[in-house]
């Protein structure tokens, strides 16, 4: 399947991401009426009549002084525009051709060699669309009044003349098979800067400032001959420190993220003092609730004092401290890191393709029911009230994660040291690193037996 990739560029605030949304039919991007909320490349899938499209939305050419990421920004937005196969340019139709507009115009001109389709955007009323032609005097000749928040049929002509220009071939219905990965953690514990390594390439701009990423930027690509969809995400904050609406959209964000990832790679800062916070903790909370394959990356690794590496003692104390306080997700594979130095990053690919295969893990019936009798010969189950507890039958009913039900004669009398006892014998048998297990239990099922 052939794909025309997109890149909507403009100056800050003029709809760049409520475009995105409306091609994609659906809130990817956060919109706000504040400039400069957009700041990193957002790469969205979307099919138009018979093609697919890729749509690249970035924050912007900025040319405003006062903005300590704006030279970061404009060099996401010219990376855009060499990996894009034509060029959306983005104006507000509402205040007409602008400085801006045209210091964009003449990047554009000089620097681009693609199809430029100009979108005089917020053309809302039949007065504002005879307005369009003021904006031939950008120099390009394809202009075209819409409205990203509303829909137009000046959109669906360009994107149907942009089908025309390519003439690219039908759409396939074969779609290939990704596995999502939410890089997650609280701000400035290094998420973009692994997001980087792991691309090789400076995708999320990365900076010293707690907040820097606002949005959660997705990218696919192909590693170890596997498809990869990598999500950074905007650092998850406590409620309390969430003053702005902006805050609060990413903070909603990261955790839809989470629930639509296969694989949450949770980012914890090496040299925060108290090494695992509450704020590490709810995170980590969040994805087994969600039940998400799991990996731990404990992150500037080169930044902690050399005595607690090289003293055993120490050492231990670190890591007991750390299995403490991220003790129910104890299934998850760790690994000492630096996203900066890149140091064993090589490993997290590795991880989150075993994690991801052990999150989609299916048992035969027979197999199971051979460990569950082996486990109460071992250990049988115990007598509650006067009650003796019997495992009749298990059956695997889901995968992503793994969940089991077992029947019993009393379901309601388990109690979670059993459930505990049993996970754990679950784990030794069949593995599950990485993953978490769903144990529930039922009544004895008289037409079910071993």
């Amino acid at each position: 399947m052939s794909k025309i990739k997109l890149a909507i560029i403009g100056r800050p605030n003029v709809g760049k991401s409520t475009l995105l949304n409306r091609l994609a039919e659906k809130r990817h991007a956060i919109v706000g009426e504040k400039a400069g909320i957009t700041r990193d490349r957002n790469y969205i899938d979307f099919d138009w009549e018979d093609q697919s499209f890729t749509i690249i939305d970035t924050g912007g050419i900025t040319f405003d002084n006062e903005d300590g990421f704006a030279d970061e920004i404009k060099r996401q937005a010219m990376i855009a525009i060499e990996e894009a196969d034509a060029i959306i340019f983005l104006t507000d139709i509402s205040t007409g051709i602008t400085a801006q507009d045209d210091q964009v115009a003449n990047i554009l001109r000089r620097s681009c060699k693609k199809p430029v389709y100009v979108a005089a955007n917020k053309s809302d009323s039949p007065e504002r669309e005879q307005m369009v032609f003021e904006f031939y005097g950008l120099g390009f000749e394809n202009v075209y009044a819409i409205s990203a928040l509303h829909g137009s049929q000046g959109l669906s002509q360009m994107l149907s003349d942009i089908c025309s220009t390519f003439k690219s071939e039908p759409r396939s219905d074969l779609k290939e098979d990704f596995i999502r990965v939410a890089i997650v953690g609280k701000p400035n514990v290094g998420k973009s800067s692994l997001f980087n390594k792991l691309l090789g390439e400076d995708r999320s701009i990365v900076s010293d400032i707690s907040g820097t990423t606002r949005d959660s930027i997705n990218t696919k690509l192909k590693r170890h001959g596997l498809n990869f969809e990598l999500i950074d995400t905007a650092g998850l904050r406590r409620k309390s420190k969430v003053r702005e609406e902006i805050e609060r959209f990413s903070n909603i964000r990261t955790t839809f993220s989470i629930a639509a990832c296969d694989v949450a790679v949770l980012i914890i800062d090496a040299t925060d003092e108290e090494i695992i916070t509450d704020q590490d903790q709810k995170i980590a909370s969040l994805i087994e609730n969600k039940g998400k394959a799991c990996v731990v990356l404990i992150n500037k690794w080169d930044l902690v004092d050399s005595e607690i590496k090289e003293n055993n003692v120490k050492l231990e104390k670190f890591k007991k401290e750390l299995d403490h306080k991220l003790r129910f997700i104890d299934y998850a594979p760790k690994e000492f890191i630096s996203a900066i130095t890149g140091k064993r990053t090589d490993k997290v690919w590795e991880l989150i393709d075993q994690v991801n295969q052990e999150h989609k893990k299916k048992l035969s019936t027979n197999i199971l029911n051979k460990v569950i009798s082996d486990i109460s010969v071992f250990q049988p189950p115990p007598v509650v009230r006067q009650k003796a507890l019997k495992m009749k039958f298990a059956t695997q009913v889901a995968v992503a994660p793994p969940e089991f039900v077992l029947f019993t004669n009393y379901p309601e009398l388990v109690p979670e040291s059993y459930k505990r006892f049993l996970e754990n014998q679950f784990r030794q048998y069949f593995g599950f690193n990485g993953t978490p297990i769903r144990i529930n239990f039922k009544a004895e099922d008289k037409q079910t037996q071993v």
